[in-house]
This record gives structure tokens, sequence and C-alpha cells, in this order.
């Protein structure tokens, strides 16, 4: 694994293709610019003086590179590579990360909380969206680089939304619409996302001309019609507001309770994931590294002790 390996150390892997150009330096010599993973790390790589064309995107391939040290980060020096080829053996999926959360634990819960939903027009539309979808509902990423960016990883930020929207949510939300919007919000990107075709997570064309929210209102299209225009329309709003703000990609801002609480759960699991994210490479250091997004190091507490003390009655004073 590429975490493994010192400074100075030269190695032979195959690796995944994450991005790849050509770039040319100041005294005007091109060199290859790439982005590479083993499925756990990704590293930035160079090779200088390189005359030709890049390794194909999304492809993987055996390369001989050095480990050094730039501005802080670690970085590769590749020495030579080649495409790998089907003699190699090398299964191209190896190179994607998979959940954490288990296939069989995240359909429990998702099927848990669309048996939560009591209105019951919202509940079989949401339970037919998600049969249609089953399978690449739990395979799919939940993004290509931002958070969960591993197989089974929409799966798992969707259940996490729904658990931080009903801690937050107050009595008088709609917890039916909460629900059902949470459980949906994401659902494009399984048409967003190409995780089967290669060794990496890709934008589709449809994902990058459209996105998710657009994408979504697709999928619902035809199951939401059968709800009465109120309800549809509340859920449809959880959708296409989700992203909080039209600088974010949001076709509108929340307008209503339960949009606010829905934006606010996503963005709060998100941030939750990559603090925690950055916690688990940080080491023995009392900081992590600074966290893409939130833009700033976060100290990782010691563990407190409890002390327990018994109150002294003053009673007969």
């Amino acid at each position: 694994m590429l975490k493994e390996y010192a400074v100075g150390q030269t190695f032979i892997e195959f690796l995944a293709v994450k991005r790849a150009n050509i770039g040319t330096t100041t005294k005007g010599s091109t060199y290859l610019n790439c982005i590479l993973s083993d499925g756990e790390t990704e590293m930035a790589a160079k090779q200088w003086d390189f005359v030709g064309a890049p390794p194909k995107e999304n492809s993987v391939i055996k390369v001989e590179a050095t480990v050094e040290q730039y501005q802080g980060n670690p970085q590769l020096i590749i020495l030579r590579w080649r495409p790998s080829e089907p003699k190699d053996g090398v299964d191209p999926k190896k190179f994607i990360p998979v959940s954490p959360l288990s296939r069989e634990s995240a359909e429990f819960q998702i099927k848990n909380y669309v048996n939560m939903i009591n209105h019951t027009g919202i509940k079989q539309m949401v339970h037919a969206c998600l049969q249609g979808y089953w399978d690449d509902f739990f395979t799919a990423p939940g993004a290509v680089n931002h958070h969960h960016n591993y197989l089974g990883g929409l799966a798992e930020h969707t259940i996490g939304v729904v658990k931080q929207a009903l801690k937050i949510a107050p009595e008088d939300a709609n917890k039916d619409l909460l629900i059902a919007g949470a459980l949906l919000h994401d659902l494009g990107k399984i048409r967003e996302y190409d995780w089967k075709s290669g060794c990496t997570i890709a934008m589709t064309s449809e994902g990058r001309l459209v996105g998710h929210i657009g994408l979504e209102l697709m999928m619902l299209a035809e199951l939401i019609l059968e709800l009465d225009n109120e309800t549809a329309n509340q859920l449809l709003h959880l959708i296409v507001s989700h992203h909080g703000k039209l600088e974010w990609g949001s076709p509108v801002e929340p307008k209503t309770k339960e949009a606010v609480i829905l934006h606010n759960a996503d963005l709060l699991d998100v941030q939750l994931w990559k603090i925690a994210r950055a916690e688990s490479e940080a080491g023995d250091s009392e900081w992590t590294q600074k966290v893409s997004g939130l833009n700033r190091e976060f100290y990782i507490p010691r563990k407190i002790e409890i002390e327990t003390t018994s109150v002294l009655s003053t009673a007969g004073r």
C-alpha cells in the first residue's frame, strides 16, 4: 500500500489513474502530472521530461516510482510505467474502496426508516422508488472525492442524514416528509456516478450535464404524481433545496421547516464524516491535517477521565 512506503523508497505497484495530464515547466519542458491511487491512498505523481500521451484516466498502470516529500506531503516521482494488461490478472474493482458499513446492516436500517413513515401514499412511493434501484442504491458511492467516496457510500450517507434529521427535528416537524426527503435526497447519484466500468469513481455524462438533483426529479417524475399536489410539492422542495444555497448548486433555498432540517442534517453528516476521516489519518498527532471544505485543522481531544463525587446532604444544617 502507498502509505507504507517511506520517503526515498522506490517500489513497483499496480495503481489506478484518477487524473492524468501533461504539464509544462517554467523552462519549457513537459512532464506527466497524475493522481494515482491504490484504493485507499491517493498521491500526486510526476514524471519529468515526459514526451508522449498520458495514461488513460480510470485505468490501471504498472508503475515504478520513488516517494519524495513536496511541501510537507508525499509525492511520487515516476521512473517508468505501462498500462495494465489482461495477463497481469489485476481486477480494476479492487482499487475502489468499500464502505465499512455492511450491506446487510444498511438494508436493515433503510427498510426500518421506510417503515417509520406513517403516510400511506408517501411510504408506497418511497418503497417503489427504492425498489426500482435497490442494488445500485446499496453499491453506489456518495461522491467522487467530496465524502463517502466508496462503494456503498450513498446508502451509508443516506442513513446518516436520516439519523441527523430525526435528532434535530422539533415535535411539530412533518416526520413522514422529512424521512422521505432524506431517503431520496441523493438518489440521482445512482446515475450521476459511474463505478462499474473502470477502477475509479467517475462522473457520467448525464451527471455532468444534469447533476444529481435534476436526475432525481426525472427518476421520481412518474411515482410522485401518485401523491396529492401539496404533498408532492413539499417533498420535491425538500429534494431540490437540500444543498441549501444557490451558490452550492441548490436550485432554490430551503423554504419550509423540513427543508431547513434536511439541509442541515445533510451538511452535518458530511462534515462529521470528514472530521472522522481526518482523525483516522492523523496517527499520533493531536491535530488533523486541514480538512477539505472546512478549511481548518481539528484538535483531537484526549480522553477525559470522569471523576464522580457523592453529593453531601445539607439536611439538618
